[in-house]
């Protein structure tokens, strides 16, 4: 039974997503197809794209995304790189640029825990460990946006909080039943 309490969350829920911007940057051609549909399906509507990091950065200034979503391992520009270089972002006055606190998923085939604290020290919010469901990248887009990250900057470091425990996020794959014919 749905109350109205649980409706009006709904709706909410509904309204965030459909007016949120996402940018996707990734270089398989499949997976952004993959991801994009995935974010169609939650209801989101502005889905722009980009396929490396420097593409990718180029796209974030553009359009000013609410969220990034991110392939870790591109060339020639990393997901990694084009993450510090959203967090250094700076106005002509030097201070954070507007924009630079974005959320940022991390989409990867890397669940190496070297490689979670690399991408959680360059600035990176949440961690998901491909392949991905439906259900887990709903779980994390509403985290991550729903949640405040809290920047930290010091003379050599801008992101969330470096001390903070990055813990990658897999989907819970169930093997296909085999048919009894």
């Amino acid at each position: 039974m749905t109350t109205n309490k649980d409706a009006d969350a709904q709706a909410k829920t509904i309204a965030l997503l459909r007016d949120l911007k996402v940018l996707i940057v990734e270089d398989s051609d499949a997976m952004r197809a993959l991801l994009t549909a995935l974010l169609t399906a939650m209801g989101i509507t502005h889905i722009s794209c980009a396929q490396e990091g420097d593409a990718g950065l180029k796209r974030f200034t553009e359009i000013m995304p609410d969220l990034v979503i991110t392939d870790g391992m591109m060339k020639p520009t990393t997901g990694y790189a084009m993450t510090r270089a959203i967090r250094n972002l700076r106005t002509p006055d030097n201070k954070p640029a507007p924009g630079s606190d974005v959320p940022v998923l991390m989409l990867s085939g890397h669940g190496e825990p070297h490689i979670v604290k690399w991408a959680r020290d360059g600035g990176v919010t949440d961690y998901i460990v491909k392949p991905v469901t439906a259900e887990l990248l709903l779980a994390r887009v509403l985290a991550a946006i729903s949640s405040p990250i809290h920047i930290v900057e010091t003379a050599t470091y801008r992101g969330p909080s470096p001390r903070r425990r990055l813990v990658p996020h897999e989907a819970t794959l169930t093997p296909p039943v085999k048919s009894q014919s």
